[in-house]
């Protein structure tokens, strides 16, 4: 009899691409929407964040967007909104293959985020079996210890300066600098960032960091070009704008174009040049 087959992982894609030191591209699901994650997940993305931490997502729609995010072919992952141990520990029990871990400032901020995804004898997290066991080739306990996208949030300038030894915690894979805590950390206004400020040098100080430490630099980016750019300059775990700030977009184009002759926006005078 014929039938739907399952894929299974011998090991995660976005994990082998950043230890090889090659870009991985995503975007955020903050729709709390599984059929909006599906169609997220065919375009093409390397990964699906759903965002947790700053959205009303429940925990069973969460999962859901999860088992949409793998039918469509990209790697489901998660925000969690603290770096928390019941919630990582559940949210990896619910089938995402890594975390953004928000507000790691410390050495002991990031071995606690991954102690708490790792089984003992090399962590804590607690055995109780996961949704996407029946998707992993092997044991899904020693595939996950070495195999989860681990990703600490680098959004303050107390953590940039001590984020050489923030990614020299052995299992942090990398890390995601987040711009706009960023700069509310250093006292700036979001109208204070940008090429020549201090701001820029502080992330540019993270991704030397990455580069000293032999982990992966991240950035959630505004637009496709800025995109561009920070894999030019050597960030890997790329975020583009989030299912939300697409819709937005295309809908802003849609209603724009309505009413001209040629059909057709002019997407800077819609979106200002951004889609996030």
């Amino acid at each position: 009899m014929s039938a739907v087959r399952r894929t299974i992982l011998e090991s995660n894609p976005v994990t082998d691409k950043l230890r090889r030191g090659e870009a991985s591209v995503g975007t955020w699901l903050s729709l709390c929407s599984p059929a909006a994650a599906e169609t997220m997940a065919l375009v093409g993305w390397d990964w699906l964040v759903v965002d947790v931490e700053h959205s009303p997502v429940g925990f069973e729609t969460m999962t859901n967007c999860f088992r949409a995010t793998q039918l469509g072919g990209a790697v489901p992952m998660a925000r969690v909104p603290w770096n928390d141990t019941i919630w990582i520990q559940r949210t990896l029990d619910a089938g995402a293959l890594g975390l953004v871990v928000p507000m790691v400032n410390t050495p002991d901020d990031a071995r606690a985020a991954v102690s708490n995804m790792r089984y003992a004898t090399r962590g804590q997290r607690s055995w109780g079996g996961s949704r996407v066991s029946p998707y992993i080739d092997g044991d899904y306990r020693t595939w996950a210890d070495d195999q989860l996208t681990v990703i600490v949030m680098i959004e303050t300038i107390g953590a940039v300066q001590r984020a050489e030894e923030i990614l020299a915690v052995d299992g942090v894979v990398g890390c995601l600098i987040g711009p706009n805590d960023l700069a509310l950390s250093m006292g700036l206004a979001l109208d204070d960032i940008g090429p020549g400020t201090a701001h820029e040098a502080a992330m540019l100080d993270v991704l030397a960091a990455c580069r000293n430490t032999g982990k992966a630099a991240g950035k959630h980016c505004f637009d496709a070009r800025e995109a561009t750019q920070r894999i030019e300059e050597g960030f890997q775990f790329v975020a583009l704008a989030s299912d939300s700030a697409f819709m937005d977009a295309a809908a802003r184009a849609a209603f724009a174009a309505i009413g001209r002759p040629d059909g057709r926006p002019d997407v800077d005078e819609v979106l200002g040049g951004k889609l996030y």
